[in-house]
């Protein structure tokens, strides 16, 4: 028995033809598909083959046709055995394999399992086991993707997101020598979708009255939580568990230092994951107040299943301690819950906290440097040139305590307490911030730990 690869005397529309298994012995012939597709041009020498998955490929058929003759010497296999095998064809090195094991070698592990999900995605709806690099140079293939993802219901914006990954994918395959094609994104495939003008606003009665709807501490416990976001600089999710804290008397940030007074406490976090503006907000009385309570909420809700999650008694002004890339599934988890708990009584989600708060600066009648601060616009150089500052930190803290007047912060945060009150969690009795000792702090716990009996963790 001989096998031969070669090339199949079949041309497509394409010029490309198929890779094939030419088996031959005495009385006998028969040619298999390999099912791989090469350019006419690899086989009349014209053209080198100088993409990495080809070259896999043709690897993987080699090493099959030799596994495929040392089987049929070492059993007595018979054709029939022969073809069967042959015909099984070999693991094309696939686009996951490929963004598995390279595209994200230098990516995060939320970045990294963000674009496998768009493979996933991909596969799913081009109801494929498995996609090749070729499949998706195809001209009707992102066509295809498209059609039928709009058939399961899949968001226009969800869609356009999906092919631009894959096309950042694809590209850097190319770069990488995987394919030697560009990809280029079918004309028409992205739809611009019309940018709603609604201004998300802030009712201080709506607010009112989803906590007094609330029935249980969860519920209360997401509107406080979306109050924090608001108050504390229109933080997301990601910036309550990563901001930092900086007390200027430790002389650690310039910055700090330059915008409030020696003895602040600030919290510092990124105001977009895009950008490279810093917000600096200034923890004044109403603030620790609502970070303490939604500290002593996840001590309630949280520290018998994962204390691990929560920042220690004391880090008074830090509620979480935990790495989102290395616990990505428990933050994706636990903000689904909480936005889940806040729908149920109140009409707005954590990513509006941020404009709710850029909303209420607009509406301050303030100096352009005290504004691009505030809206953390500033270069650093910008600030740094500055000769007097006195008069801007007064400022600064003039328009923060108007933001906390304006969104009624303080009787907000009464308000969540009496309802807490009301169903039989009275945090009058419990001042974590006040809590020195590990006795101090073990005799705080055995007390919350009467309100477990009636949650869910």
């Amino acid at each position: 028995m001989n096998i031969k690869i070669t090339k199949s005397t079949y041309k497509t529309k394409e010029n490309k033809r198929a890779i094939i298994y030419d088996c031959s012995a005495k009385n006998y012939r028969k040619k298999i598909n390999t099912g791989v597709l090469v350019d006419e041009e690899y086989f009349d020498g014209s053209k080198t083959i100088d993409s990495i998955s080809l070259n896999v490929t043709l690897e993987k058929l080699k090493a099959k046709k030799k596994d495929a003759l040392a089987k049929y010497f070492e059993y007595n296999w018979s054709t029939d055995d022969l073809e069967n095998y042959l015909k099984k064809g070999i693991d094309i090195y696939s686009l996951e394999e490929y963004v598995r094991n390279d595209f994200v070698k230098n990516k995060n592990l939320v970045t990294a399992n963000d674009y496998l999900n768009v493979v996933k995605v991909f596969r799913k709806h081009l109801n494929k086991t498995n996609i090749h690099f070729n499949y998706i140079l195809e001209e009707n293939t992102i066509l295809e993707f498209k059609y039928n993802a709009e058939k399961k219901g899949v968001k226009r914006s969800s869609i356009n997101s999906y092919v631009k990954k894959m096309s950042v994918i694809m590209n850097q395959a190319k770069k990488d020598g995987f394919i030697t094609k560009r990809f280029v994104i079918p004309k028409h495939i992205l739809e611009k979708r019309q940018k709603s003008i609604k201004k998300t606003s802030f009712n201080k009665d709506k607010f009112i009255e989803a906590v007094n709807k609330s029935n249980d501490v969860f519920e209360i416990q997401s509107l406080s939580m979306f109050l924090m976001l608001v108050v504390c600089g229109g933080m997301s999710p990601s910036n309550l568990v990563n901001y930092k804290v900086i007390e200027n008397k430790n002389k650690k940030d310039l910055l700090s230092m330059m915008l409030y007074d020696e003895d602040s406490i600030v919290i510092k976090f990124k105001r977009s994951n895009k950008g490279e503006g810093v917000k600096y907000v200034k923890l004044d009385y109403v603030k620790i107040k609502i970070i303490e309570l939604v500290k002593t909420l996840f001590y309630i809700t949280h520290y018998k299943k994962y204390p691990f999650i929560l920042s220690t008694y004391s880090n008074y002004y830090k509620v979480f301690d935990f790495d989102i890339q290395k616990k990505n599934n428990l933050y994706r988890n636990l903000w689904n819950f909480y936005q889940m708990k806040i729908k149920e009584n109140y009409n707005l989600k954590f990513s509006d906290a941020k404009s709710i708060y850029y909303n209420k600066l607009k509406e301050i009648e303030m100096n352009k440097i005290s504004s691009d601060i505030l809206f953390s616009k500033i270069k650093k150089t910008e600030l740094i040139t500055l000769n007097d500052t006195a008069i801007l930190k007064q400022n600064i803290e003039k328009y923060e305590q108007m933001i906390l007047k304006n969104l009624y912060v303080s009787e907000l945060t009464q308000v969540i307490i009496n309802r807490l009150i009301f169903l039989g969690i009275d945090l009058n009795k419990f001042a974590l911030n006040h809590i020195k000792t590990p006795s101090e702090f073990s005799n705080f716990l055995h007390e919350l730990s009467k309100f477990h009996k009636d949650l869910r963790n």
